[in-house]
């Protein structure tokens, strides 16, 4: 696969084709890992931190009243995926 390497506000992006994006089930905020070696940028799926939950983690599962309720899937999503509100 070819692709190009664009302006992104002040950074560069390249965009990854939609048939990689479901093999490799990335969302949108999905966290990666990017490093280089050698001549190759390697993008690599960042696993889930397995870490013992506090006793006052409960508060970021609250979805306040003030959402709309259109807004609250992305409340959810941001819950389940850490994706940005």
């Amino acid at each position: 696969m070819t692709t190009k390497v664009q302006k992104w506000g002040n950074s560069l992006a390249v965009r990854i084709p939609k048939e990689m994006i479901q093999r490799l089930a990335l969302k949108e905020g999905s966290d990666i890992v990017v490093h280089e070696d050698k001549a190759a940028i390697i993008i690599r799926r960042q696993k889930p931190q397995d870490r013992p939950i506090h006793k006052n983690d409960w508060r970021q599962y609250l979805i306040p009243i003030s959402h709309k309720k259109e807004n609250i899937s992305g409340a959810i999503d941001h819950i389940l995926y850490g994706a940005p509100r």
